[in-house]
């Protein structure tokens, strides 16, 4: 091959090279973006969609929307997004359902109990109703308080008596027995047992009760079973169906009355006597750290005095009335207990600055009949009624020397 031949072949391969890198070049401007536009993070690595300042449209916009709208479309401003809107719900939950209720129920109860805001009458104002054959008050012998001398040879000497309150029975003697074993009761030892009421009906032994709490030498106050029955046994004495085996004309009775007149012919003479000798309230009186101590079967109305206070419904009461004072057996509106510790924690207020011991002024009151609500131990309310007869549990609160208190308890059969 001559020379020019080899020049000539040289230039051809020159401008083939040439001409690709020109081809390829232009292939790449084309088709390809520059290498930046690859680059990803864990910010880019989301679809395109989610970026609007990528669109096609971007001109279309201010920056400034551009801006926001990236902002608003970012996963993460979305999930904290949700996070505080679920803060904020659960916030106005809380102030909806629980604060704001309990300010407006606290404010309610001091403007009932201030006496500035009383308008006509007022519960306790009243006359009562004359009962026959019923007791309102009693007071405890003090010589069954805890903290007294044994006894005139010994005085100064401190005793070991404790008072133990026990709930409604119902008739459940095995637990009652359980119960007193598990406090070690000794009344030999100077203990000295009190019922708040209700020992009678529902369970299958009310007499066994009556007969354990007499052989105790127990103190007790009348609930609103035993008040039902002593008037039911009295009407059938009278009616002169007491004696009968049937009722005449059963069928006009409940299953629930027609226990109860089986309940009224069991109990004997003396079983009823000592049931009809237990007063409304019992004024068990000073109590260390306790103050003044009463007990009730129902509840009290504060700021009334105990000889004011109406006994049918010191044997019924659960809620109260913030405007008129007047108690109900309704399980609905205010609970007289929250308005009677109100009352007293007011009144411990203002007596500090005269009193060196101002809960010596204040009451205490132990009760029970309130099975839904059960075991409520407050400051100046101790409601020990736990549902033993509904397979609940009954509640002993046993009060030392020292005014220490404790609360005992043992499970209960179901007999509903």
């Amino acid at each position: 091959m001559s020379s020019h031949d080899t020049y000539r072949d040289h230039d051809r391969n020159a401008d083939s090279f040439h001409h690709g890198r020109q081809s390829s070049s232009s292939r790449f401007s084309r088709f390809s973006r520059p290498l930046i536009d690859s680059v990803r993070n864990g910010w880019s690595s989301q679809s395109p969609a989610y970026y609007p300042l990528t669109s096609a449209n971007d001109d279309k916009h201010p920056r400034w929307v551009q801006m926001a709208l990236s902002v608003v479309a970012a996963p993460r401003f979305r999930r904290y997004v949700i996070v505080y809107l679920t803060l904020f719900l659960l916030g106005w939950a809380g102030w909806a359902l629980v604060i704001s209720p309990q300010l407006d129920e606290r404010a309610a109860m001091i403007r009932a109990l201030d006496p500035h805001t009383r308008k006509g009458g007022r519960f306790g104002a009243n006359s009562l109703p004359s009962f026959e054959d019923l007791t309102l008050i009693k007071n405890l012998d003090p010589k069954f308080l805890p903290g007294g001398p044994v006894n005139v040879e010994n005085i100064g000497e401190e005793s070991r008596r404790r008072l133990v309150i026990v709930g409604d029975v119902h008739g459940c003697k095995d637990e009652l027995s359980e119960l007193l074993e598990k406090v070690s009761f000794s009344n030999k030892d100077g203990d000295h047992l009190v019922f708040t009421g209700d020992l009678i009906n529902k369970g299958p032994d009310s007499a066994g009760v009556v007969d354990l709490a007499r052989e105790l030498s127990a103190s007790c106050v009348r609930g609103n079973h035993e008040d039902r029955v002593l008037l039911l046994r009295k009407e059938m004495i009278e009616t002169k169906t007491f004696l009968e085996d049937q009722d005449v004309g059963k069928d006009l009775y409940t299953k629930k009355e027609l226990e109860e007149r089986a309940l009224a012919r069991l109990l004997s003479e003396e079983q009823a006597q000592w049931l009809g000798e237990c007063p409304v309230i019992l004024n068990v009186g000073q109590i260390s750290s306790m103050g003044q101590v009463v007990v009730a079967h129902a509840g009290l109305v504060p700021g009334v005095e105990l000889e004011k206070q109406d006994p049918s419904l010191v044997m019924t009461m659960r809620t109260i009335d913030v405007d008129t004072h007047v108690p109900s057996e309704s399980h609905e509106g205010l609970k007289w207990a929250k308005l009677f510790n109100k009352h007293q924690s007011i009144l411990e207020k203002s007596l500090r600055s005269s009193k060196e011991d101002p809960r010596s002024d204040l009451m205490t009151v132990v009760y029970g009949h309130d099975a839904k609500t059960s075991l409520k131990i407050r400051t100046y309310t101790k409601g020990i009624d736990s549902g033993c007869v509904k397979g609940g549990k009954l509640t002993a609160l046993v009060i030392d020397d020292d005014g220490k208190q404790s609360i005992v308890q043992v499970r209960c059969r179901d007999y509903s």
